[in-house]
């Protein structure tokens, strides 16, 4: 009922001891090319490659050591948790049936796991997927074609087992993609260019230290703090708090698209991504130092238009008479400038 299982990689077992080294053959006579260790030295020994890992339910299926598990073996481990989770033995599961998967024994809390808000966020995204008439149930057969599609994936010659070369290949492909694709985002890092995918997690790091009680959702008292201290010495040379909390509670209306009063991942997300694309002017699906750059400048041209229309008006000025043209007009007073932006901290796109 989980993520492929593929994805896990358990710390790899301990290589099996080498098998004795042949005799040494008799010196030749012709000096050799490389230089002589110096006497007394040990004889450098080439490192031993660790066996590529297998996935954690290989091991719990094959009991009997026999490097391999049938599809049958394998479609009953998987479908344990739901079995479990089918306390009415309907054949079937309601969406609260199946929210019990982010709780104990499923799932277990701990300082490394989210939290249950945010498991439970995930089970329900996953009963949608695994929904696949949208009949808000999850069937045994729509479960079973999940789990076989799994299968699929790791019986490569199709003969309805899975065997240690074929499973290990599998992995160490995936860690070989995986390790490609950490360097490319290195290498990108390192030319200054952003990823969507990292563009998205770092605004949802910076939206989870405003989720102060960890329910996976931020209120409009939690979103406020991106306006800033109150007013005070704390607050110098800030504009004034309430008006700095208005402009957040207008880009908290924009992100909020359900109206819930509340933002949570997925919209979070929807905004990130909508960002992206609008920062994203060559189309080339990375954000480089320009495309930020022209970004900041047309935030802080759409903020201060927003702060135009928030401020007070300011009161009519009563007509003067115009002054002889002998005298020298007087200098008019300049203009108050719009505050010149919120509180340092405020999410991207915000400031």
């Amino acid at each position: 009922m989980s993520f492929p299982a593929a994805a896990q990689t358990p710390a790899p077992k301990p290589a099996a001891p080498a098998a004795p080294a042949p005799a040494a053959p008799a010196p030749a006579t012709t000096a050799p090319a490389t230089t002589p260790p110096a006497p007394g030295a040990a004889a450098a020994t080439p490192p031993v490659a660790a066996p590529v890992p297998l996935p954690l339910w290989f091991r719990e299926i094959d009991t009997a050591n026999k490097g391999e598990v049938s599809r049958a073996d394998f479609l009953k481990y998987r479908m344990k948790t739901f079995d479990q989770l089918d306390t009415k033995k309907a054949g079937k599961l309601t969406v609260d049936e199946f929210l019990k998967v982010a709780e104990p024994p499923f799932s277990t809390d701990g300082p490394n796991t989210p939290p249950l808000a945010e498991r439970q966020a995930r089970a329900r995204a996953e009963f949608e997927n695994l929904d696949t008439n949208r009949d808000g149930l999850i069937e045994r057969a729509e479960a079973e074609a999940l789990v076989h599609a799994e299968f699929n994936q790791y019986d490569t010659d199709r003969d309805n087992k899975v065997t240690e070369p074929e499973l290990r290949l599998i992995v160490q492909r995936s860690m070989q993609r995986e390790a490609a694709e950490r360097q490319q985002a290195e290498a990108r890092r390192r030319q200054g260019l952003v990823a969507i995918n990292d563009f998205i997690d770092l605004q949802l790091r910076s939206a989870d230290q405003l989720d102060k009680n960890n329910d996976g959702k931020i209120s409009q008292a939690e979103y406020a703090a991106v306006a800033g201290p109150a007013d005070g010495p704390q607050a110098q040379g800030m504009p004034p708090y309430e008006l700095r909390r208005k402009i957040a509670m207008i880009k908290f209306a924009e992100i909020d698209t359900n109206k819930d009063g509340n933002l949570d991942k997925v919209e979070l997300t929807a905004h990130a991504v909508n960002q992206f694309l609008q920062i994203d002017l060559n189309k080339d699906r990375f954000l480089n130092e320009e495309e930020f750059k022209k970004s900041q400048e047309a935030e802080a041209a759409k903020l201060r238009a927003i702060v135009q229309t928030l401020m007070p008006a300011q009161p009519a000025q009563t007509a003067q008479p115009r002054p002889a043209p002998a005298q020298p007009r007087p200098a008019q007073p300049a203009q108050p400038q719009a505050p010149a932006g919120l509180a340092p901290g405020l999410p991207q796109g915000t400031r």
